[in-house]
């Protein structure tokens, strides 16, 4: 089931609102950290849009490359949860928007982390 992407600018908040399907309501949401808000159907376990909040500093490359954030929301899912966000956000269409990796800190460790794609679209519009 593809559809077209929307996106809403919202210059004056710096929040960027993603519709994987417009129009179509979430059931549920998930604060993958402080700036990106995970919008879905849970039954269906299908991603309905992403509202990332700052942007402009999401989306700063670095010296070294893409801005990486942990994913530090996915820590208070319960287990169930947790396996269930990550498939969708590791899936198109979010894994088109969404790059999620892991850092893995120590033998027992691994810290969910991800930045944001290039969007194939200007802001400045």
């Amino acid at each position: 089931m593809e559809t077209k992407i929307k996106y809403h600018y919202d210059k004056e908040s710096d929040i960027l609102y993603i519709s994987f399907f417009p129009g179509e309501k979430a059931t549920t949401a998930v604060e993958l950290n402080d700036n990106i808000l995970l919008r879905f159907n849970l039954e269906e376990k299908r991603a309905i849009g992403l509202t990332l909040m700052d942007f402009s500093v999401l989306i700063q490359l670095t010296n070294m490359g893409h801005r990486q954030f942990p994913l530090k929301g996915l820590e208070n899912l319960e287990m169930e949860w947790r396996e269930k966000v990550i498939e969708i956000i590791t899936s198109p269409p979010v894994n088109k928007i969404l790059k999620v990796s892991v850092y893995v800190s120590s033998m027992t460790e691994n810290i969910p982390i991800a930045y944001i794609e290039k969007l194939p679209y200007s802001l400045a519009a």
